[in-house]
C-alpha cells in the first residue's frame, strides 16, 4: 500500500509540472525599484520593437515588463475570446486537448500594424511541455516574415525546447533568436538574467553604464 501511495504521489507531481500554467504571481516580484531603468534604451540598429505575450496568472506578464522597461518597445498582451479557467484540473484537460489537436483559440487581440516592427519578442507560459495554445493562434494570424523573433517563457520544471521548435516552425521565414526560460525557483534572479540575455543577443550593449543597460 505504501509503495502504491508513493507511486501515485510521484505521478501527480509529474502531471503538475507538465502543465505549468505560469507560476503564482506572488512568486515573481516586479523589478526592484533601485534597479529600474530611468528609461528604456534604443535597441541596437534602432529597430522598432514589439513585446507581445500571453499570461494566465501574471509571471509571463512580469518578464515581458522587464524587457519593455529595458528596451524601447511597444507592449501588447495577447488575450483570448474565451478566458481560460483557473480550475487546475479543467485547465489541464482543456490544454492537453488543444495541444494534441493543434487548436488555435480565437483571440480578441490583433496587432494591426505588425508590419511596422523589425523585432518581435513573443512570451508565453509552458503548458503541457510547449507554448500555450494562444501563441499558435497569434503566430498563424500575424505575418512575421522577414522579422527577428525572440521567444521568452515561464515554466515549472518542463523544458522550453518544444516551444522553441514550435515558434521556429511557425516563423520559418523569420530569424528566430535564442530564447530565455524563467523556471520556478529562479525568480529572484530573473531580472538580472533578462538583462544578461539581452546583452548576449546584442540587443542591449554591454559597454553601457549600469543605469543605461537597464
Amino acid at each position: 500500500m505504501k509503495t502504491k501511495l508513493l507511486f501515485l504521489f510521484a505521478w501527480l507531481m509529474s502531471v503538475t509540472t507538465s502543465c505549468s500554467a505560469d507560476e503564482p504571481r506572488s512568486e515573481l516580484p516586479d523589478t526592484p525599484s533601485e534597479e529600474r531603468p530611468k528609461e528604456p534604451v534604443e535597441p541596437s540598429g534602432n529597430k522598432k520593437v514589439l513585446v507581445v505575450y500571453f499570461s494566465h496568472t501574471g509571471n509571463t506578464r512580469t518578464i515581458a515588463g522587464y524587457i519593455h522597461k529595458t528596451v524601447k518597445s511597444d507592449l501588447v498582451e495577447i488575450k483570448t475570446v474565451d478566458t481560460y479557467t483557473d480550475d487546475y484540473d479543467a485547465l489541464l484537460a482543456q490544454v492537453r486537448k488543444e495541444v494534441a489537436d493543434e487548436y488555435c483559440p480565437p483571440l480578441s487581440t490583433t496587432v494591426e500594424n505588425i508590419s511596422s516592427y523589425d523585432m518581435v519578442f513573443i512570451g508565453y507560459p509552458i503548458w503541457v511541455e510547449t507554448a500555450a495554445p494562444p501563441i499558435r493562434s497569434f503566430l498563424t494570424t500575424h505575418d512575421l516574415a522577414g522579422k527577428t523573433v525572440v521567444p521568452f517563457c515561464t515554466s515549472g520544471t518542463s523544458s522550453a525546447e518544444a516551444s522553441y521548435r514550435l515558434v521556429r516552425s511557425l516563423c520559418s521565414k523569420s530569424t528566430v533568436l535564442e530564447g530565455i526560460q524563467i523556471r520556478r525557483g529562479t525568480y529572484d534572479t530573473a531580472f538580472e538574467r533578462v538583462i544578461a540575455w539581452l546583452q548576449k543577443l546584442g540587443i542591449v550593449k554591454q559597454n553601457n553604464d549600469k543605469g543605461d543597460e537597464k
